[in-house]
């Protein structure tokens, strides 16, 4: 599992950064459509990242050191005992 998260990660990765290679190797397009395009692409991947990547920290955090996935733990527990 951990093995195609990396793979989708890598790949992922690979095409975007080939899909601006070609971009900016293209003189199709002038070079400030060129500049616009890709730091709208840099705006929208980080609105997608930043938030996942905060998420995940945030639930890591919560999850604690054993990794486990229960919602109930004695931390959050605040009945009497």
């Amino acid at each position: 599992m951990k093995l195609a998260k990396i793979l989708f990660v890598v790949v992922t990765a690979a095409l975007v950064i080939g899909g601006h290679a070609g971009l900016w190797l293209s003189d199709r397009y002038p070079d400030d459509l060129k500049l616009k395009l890709t730091i709208l692409n840099a705006i929208g991947w980080a609105v997608i990242l930043l938030p996942a990547l905060a998420v995940s920290r945030w639930a890591a955090q919560h999850r604690g050191p054993s990794g486990s996935s229960s919602s109930r733990d004695n931390r959050t527990d605040h009945r009497p005992s």
